[in-house]
């Protein structure tokens, strides 16, 4: 059995350009995992997102806000993908519909089983576990939010 890694660092999130710091950070960690290429794409989809919704939805994005990503690999073909943030007014909402923005989570729901929780500090932790299990045959199914997507 493959020992899990565990790799975590925090970003400024009252920069946008550390989304693109973050994806690249975590784009480093998981070359020396041996995930394969589609898993880390989703991996780096997630991550953008996640660091995304931190910089614009929560405090986190404010004047001195932070954001931690902490990324876990299990065995060969399985990834958690998280993004720690100092919270805000609204918990995550996978939106579905026509819509030009606020589709993200949804796609991270796609790709993985994603969820969401309050943290002490009053921040909230949202992860992805990747590959979704429904990801068996080449179907692109989001069964992890039925109902349509409000949690």
């Amino acid at each position: 059995m493959i020992a899990p890694k565990h790799f975590e660092t925090a970003f400024a999130g009252d920069d946008q350009r550390t989304v693109r710091e973050a994806r690249r950070w975590t784009r480093q960690v998981l070359a020396e995992t041996g995930l394969p290429d589609a898993l880390v794409c989703d991996a780096l989809t997630c991550v953008s997102e996640l660091a995304g919704n931190a910089t614009r939805h929560t405090a986190s994005g404010r004047p001195g806000g932070k954001y931690q990503v902490v990324i876990e690999v299990t065995g060969r073909a399985r990834a958690h993908v998280e993004v720690v943030d100092q919270g805000g007014e609204h918990a995550p909402d996978v939106l579905t519909g026509g819509g030009e923005s606020g589709r993200g989570l949804w796609i991270c729901a796609t790709l993985g089983v994603l969820q969401h929780a309050a943290v002490p500090s009053g921040g909230r932790r949202v992860w992805v576990d990747l590959p979704h299990p429904a990801q068996a045959g080449s179907a692109l199914v989001n069964d992890a939010h039925p109902g349509g997507g409000e949690r």
